[in-house]
């Protein structure tokens, strides 16, 4: 198992998470009551709005104590060891995102938003759940640090760590839906 770099600061571990455990992850978000899905806001919990031109679509919540944190855990610090050594202090829970036809979530940094203004959103992760041949469009783009675009691997079970103030977004679907688990580890702020 090792990280592949696909940009500066954007690396991924391909098909890493066996597919038993995947199809485990779907079933348990399949079987997530309609009604604990909400519309996705941007910002923190205190100035959060709204705003589907900028992010369209429906997010529900595994928090700290589920299965999946431990994944997402590992594969925050063993990429943090890697390629950044940043001081990192705890996970949030796992963001349940889908993306139905023509919703979207346009450009963005993930860097910042913390309800402990100690800390700050270091790292992000996304795991691809859906298997790509069940949607159309919702590609996950990064923009380096050369002002390239750059296309995430559409691999089901592939995890993708990122620094947080990478630039990124996910394409509109145009086919399908797209399901990601998504994570973020906080630490310190930079200085």
């Amino acid at each position: 198992m090792t990280q592949t770099r696909i940009a500066t600061s954007v690396g991924h571990y391909e098909e890493v998470i066996p597919s038993e455990l995947i199809d485990l992850m779907v079933k348990e978000v399949n079987n997530i009551e309609f009604d604990c899905f909400s519309e996705a806001y941007i910002g923190d919990t205190e100035n959060s709005s709204i705003e589907t031109k900028t992010r369209n679509s429906k997010v529900s919540w595994w928090y700290e104590g589920h299965w999946v944190s431990s994944i997402f855990s590992h594969y925050f610090n063993l990429a943090n060891r890697t390629c950044w050594e940043y001081d990192l202090t705890f996970i949030e829970g796992i963001q349940i995102t889908t993306y139905d036809v023509g919703e979207h979530y346009s450009w963005h940094s993930d860097y910042g938003l913390s309800d402990e203004p100690e800390h700050t959103r270091k790292l992000s992760a996304t795991l691809l759940i859906t298997d790509p041949s069940e949607f159309e469009g919702g590609d996950l783009e990064f923009i380096d640090y050369h002002g390239k675009t750059v296309v995430a691997p559409r691999t089901k079970g592939t995890m993708i760590i990122f620094d947080s103030r990478i630039p990124h977004r996910v394409t509109p679907i145009t086919k399908g839906k797209r399901i990601s688990l998504v994570s973020w580890i906080f630490g310190p702020k930079l200085r």
